[in-house]
């Protein structure tokens, strides 16, 4: 589990309530030079100050975060409970801001109660994402039923879990003798994939660009995506937030991949970059080939055709559809296979002769 970063002692002194009033007053209006999500631990302690000037100083400094400022704070993996509480009220109305709550490895109770309680749709779809936490903290389930927001698909999604696990809980206390096997067993239901295959070698490729991202919402999701086994992997590909549909899909493990495919808040926009992608496994590539939606988008077509993972049986159904330009662009393109540039060369030629053709004499 993450744990709080060591304190300065300025910070470690406000905390144990031995700061001067001057040194409190300066950090509840984010005067001293702390990480933004330090300074937002100091503001929420110094709610409770015995001086109402810094109190109000700290509530109003904490009211006065944006967005970015609040999904860096969210994202650290030493953003404390305390923080992770009380800004669960304004995450319910936001869903990347409640992405970072839910997913944050040290969520507390209380900030998941809110968010079931009182979060929109897609709050309570983040959520549900993690069923084993949920299932283990009943308080969670009673919220999500009595959020008037709750859709009846997601009803009806957290009855059945609820079922299955109530028919698991009626087996012999040893008919399931290892948990992680158990896990590996429902995740291939869930993924229709074989449990072979869920035990197949998984590692991102190119991680090394996620560990050293500039982003540390990246960085955060990365290093926690490291610690999953694959199964854990799989259903986080499915269910998970962009960061991880973006991490995951370029695991080594096919049954991995393309459970990010299935994601239900896949974009339109993250298919596209994924068609461009070059560290992904074919069969990627292959699927978004076959999807007649995904390839209505005339952007995913040419990243399809210009990428040369794209293996050759997709590329050939869409060289016809592209315009003269890009078929010149792909004639002289040498990441292209050989095959795909004679055929844009090809289709360009007979465009061009046609008017000579039909030309009247």
């Amino acid at each position: 589990m993450a744990s709080a970063p060591p304190l300065d002692p300025i910070s470690a002194r406000v905390l144990e309530g031995q700061a001067p009033p001057a040194v409190r007053a300066a950090a509840a209006r984010g005067a001293l030079p702390l990480a933004r999500a330090t300074l937002a631990r100091l503001q929420v302690f110094l709610l409770k100050d015995p001086e109402p000037e810094v109190a109000a100083a700290a509530e109003s400094s904490l009211k006065a975060l944006d967005g970015p400022s609040l999904i860096e704070i969210l994202g650290d993996p030493g953003c404390t409970v305390e923080v992770l509480s009380y800004f669960a009220r304004r995450a319910a109305r936001d869903q990347a801001l409640a992405e970072r709550v839910v997913f944050h490895p040290v969520v507390p109770l209380d900030a998941l109660v809110l968010l079931a309680a009182s979060g929109t749709a897609d709050v309570i779809d983040l959520v549900l994402t993690n069923e084993q936490l949920v299932l283990a903290r009943p308080a969670v389930i009673d919220a999500v039923l009595g959020n008037p927001a709750l859709r009846p698909d997601q009803r009806g999604r957290l009855l059945e879990v609820l079922e299955r696990i109530a028919k698991r809980k009626d087996r012999e206390p040893d008919a399931i003798a290892d948990p992680e096997a158990a896990s590996l067993e429902e995740a291939a239901r869930l993924l229709d994939v074989d449990v072979g295959e869920l035990l197949s070698t998984s590692e991102i490729l190119g991680g090394e660009e996620f560990a050293t991202s500039d982003d540390q919402v990246v960085r955060t999701t990365y290093a926690k995506i490291l610690l999953l086994n694959t199964a854990q992997k799989a259903i986080l590909a499915m269910k998970g937030g962009r960061e991880e549909r973006l991490i995951l899909v370029r695991d080594s493990n096919r049954s991995v991949a393309l459970a990010v495919l299935r994601n239900g808040r896949i974009t339109d926009q993250e298919i596209e970059s994924m068609a461009r992608m070059r560290n992904v496994v074919e069969e990627v590539l292959r699927q978004i080939g076959g999807n007649r939606e995904w390839t209505k988008n005339y952007a995913v077509i040419v990243s399809l055709v210009t990428n040369p993972r794209t293996p050759p049986g997709v590329t050939t159904n869409f060289v016809s559809r592209l315009t003269n330009n890009d078929l010149k662009l792909i004639t002289k393109n040498r990441d292209v296979p050989e095959l795909i540039r004679r055929m844009a060369k090809r289709i360009l030629d007979t465009r061009q002769q046609q008017p000579v053709l039909f030309k009247r004499k």
